[in-house]
């Protein structure tokens, strides 16, 4: 129900047709994101691939490198051909300094595949209304610093929700259903 509530005020996608997502779909969250490529995507830059997704920012000390690690070794269970499958998108909550200069460092420091991960920013606007359908909450403490929840989300092609953890390891039942959302055909 607060999914629902959420979607239908957060969404922005004209009218219904072949092409929109499902009723249920974060996809249908129409938000502007700027990756570490300097290219302008929407939320739903990954439709048509499970796809993995949190919230962070760059100048995070210590939870945020965390996470983006054990995103990455949740994915690292995976075999070869589900990893390829398998995209995921990182939105960054302060894009005054995430810039995607920075957001390129991010990634290169991280290692991640650039095939298949993607570091962004969001607009303060845009930031909020994705980290309210993420279940992400945020807030500025000073020096630059947040305090912000971890919340991993897996989603379907689609952009249905499959699965969620605040476990940056050993969260068993997280795997099993990125084991399965990631399986051939």
């Amino acid at each position: 129900m607060v999914l629902a509530t959420l979607l239908s005020v957060c969404t922005l996608t004209p009218g219904a047709g072949a092409a929109d997502p499902p009723p249920d779909s974060l996809y249908r969250l129409h938000a502007t994101l700027t990756t570490h490529k300097a290219q302008t995507i929407g939320f739903d830059t990954n439709r048509g691939h499970p796809a993995l997704v949190s919230m962070f920012y760059g100048s995070c000390p210590a939870a945020c490198p965390m996470l983006i690690t054990a995103m990455q070794v949740y994915e690292s269970h995976l075999d070869e051909a589900s990893r390829a499958r398998l995209h995921v998108l990182m939105v960054s909550f302060d894009a005054a300094h995430d810039t995607p200069q920075q957001l390129e460092r991010l990634a290169q420091l991280h290692r991640a595949d650039p095939s298949r991960w993607t570091f962004t920013n969001a607009p303060e606007r845009d930031a909020r209304r994705i980290a309210a359908l993420l279940g992400i909450s945020y807030r500025r403490v000073g020096n630059g610093e947040y305090d912000h929840s971890l919340v991993i989300t897996l989603l379907d092609t689609e952009g249905r929700v499959l699965a969620r953890t605040t476990k940056l390891v050993g969260d068993d039942d997280f795997q099993m259903r990125l084991k399965a959302a990631t399986a051939g055909p």
